[in-house]
Formats: C-alpha cells, structure tokens, sequence
C-alpha cells in the first residue's frame, strides 16, 4: 500500500477509511530499456530462468511500474499518480514474461507478450508463471475496486475474474462477451468512448485510441474524483461510468 508522509499509528488508522483499489494493467512491448538479444518467451519459460534472466541483466532492470512506455501503461500511471491522493493503490502488472508482478519488482528488459496466441499457448504461459496462484492470493484482499486494464488474451491468463467477486465491491473488466453471475463484476465497452465526437467535453483527459482506453477512462475517474474531493463512501465507478455513457 501507498503512504504519505510518516507512517503512524494515527496515520495508519486514517487510512482504514481510505477507498483500496486493486488495479493491473498488462505488460507491453514498448520499454524504457531495450536490448539486442534479451530474453524472450522461449527463455523465460521456467522458474529458474527468470531468475538467472533478472541478474544477467540486473544492471538494465527498472521498476515494472516504471519499465512499460507505452500509451497504456504511461495512463495507467498518471492514474495511479492521481488516486494516490486520496486513496490506497496496489498496483501490479500482467508480465507475459515474469508472471503478475508488484510495481516496485525490478524487472529486466524482455520481448515476450500473452498477445495473439492460442488459449491454449496462454493457460500453459499462465501455469508456468504462477499467474493462477498470485491472482488467488491477492483476490483474498479486500477492495472497493479491483480494475482490470487487460485486453482479452491478458484477461485469458488471468483466469476466472469471478475469484474477485467475494471480496472486492466492484470488478471492472473490459471484455463486454463474458458473462458472470456476480452483480459486483462490471463490463465496460470501450467501443462507447473509442472514437466518439465529442469525447473532449465529456472527460477531461482525451481517451484516444483502443490502445491507450483503459488507462485513460481510469485517469479521467482519479481526476473527477480529485476535484469532487470524493467522500469513500461515494467512491462508485459504475455510478461514474453510468453517468459518462447519458452523455456520449
């Protein structure tokens, strides 16, 4: 979790009241570090690899909240960034080649991407990666908002979004073909803000393409929230997102 400033007893008990959100957005191919012949999926395949990968290249690893440079992830940041105002962030990345990692975990730069392959290929990336067992670990957290800024074939290595649904208030996810039981597991279709006339009076930061979406829908809720001073106990993006789509 995020502090600010020194962490007390008082400070910490001021932040029990604070909203939580989980928030995973997925790895991508554009990276503040690159290398001629880093490791790709082949070689990142087993436990043992990437650890051998993450001190081969110690020395050009950076922060995974910081390593992806692409529309997305830099969204996904400012996003971050903002909520941390008034709100507690957890903040993790898909990695297609080191598994759902912290933002604070030095990762080394590397060419491999849960994109354009099977199910299959994906589930058998999945269980190798642990992405199963660290997705049921921290789905046992409790949070007013889990945000899943994954495309489909990320969303495919996440496994079922429905071991969220216990725990967590909200569950936004961008895959509007899934179905679920659960009331508390939301579908966002970015085909409503993509493209739209006048997105620019309807949000305060340009939602752009397809690509950047998902970051940049997150960004304009932090911002809304920001300057309505939001009380937690109005903290609904569902109610937001409602709102938005009336005036689309």
């Amino acid at each position: 979790m995020y502090a600010i400033g020194p962490v007390t007893g008082e400070y910490e008990s001021m932040n029990q009241n604070l909203p939580s959100i989980l928030v995973i957005s997925s790895c991508g191919k554009l990276k503040i570090v690159s290398l001629p012949n880093e490791p790709t999926c082949i070689d990142l395949l087993e436990h043992e690899q990437r650890e051998s990968a993450k001190k081969e290249y110690k020395q050009s690893s950076t922060k995974a909240g910081y390593l992806y440079t692409g529309e997305q992830a830099k969204f996904v940041r400012k996003s971050v960034d903002v909520l941390r105002h008034f709100c507690l962030v957890d903040y993790k990345i898909l990695s297609a080649g080191f598994g759902l990692v912290d933002e604070q975990e030095s990762l080394p730069p590397y060419d491999c991407s849960f994109t354009n392959k099977t199910k299959k290929e994906i589930v058998d990336m999945a269980e190798r990666l642990s992405i199963h067992n660290e997705i049921k670990h921290i789905a046992k957290k409790k949070y007013d908002l889990v945000y899943l800024a994954l495309g489909k074939d990320y969303l495919t290595a996440v496994g079922d979004v429905n071991i969220f649904a216990p725990n967590s208030s909200l569950v936004v996810h961008f895959n509007p073909n899934l179905v679920y039981e659960a009331e508390n597991i939301f579908s966002v279709n970015q085909k409503l803000i993509v493209g739209k006339k006048y997105n620019h009076q309807i949000f305060k930061s340009p939602i752009g393409g397809y690509i950047r979406a998902k970051g940049s829908l997150l960004l304009n809720y932090a911002l809304d929230l920001k300057e309505q001073n939001s009380n937690p106990k109005k903290f609904d993006f569902r109610q937001w997102w409602e709102q938005k789509k009336v005036l689309l």
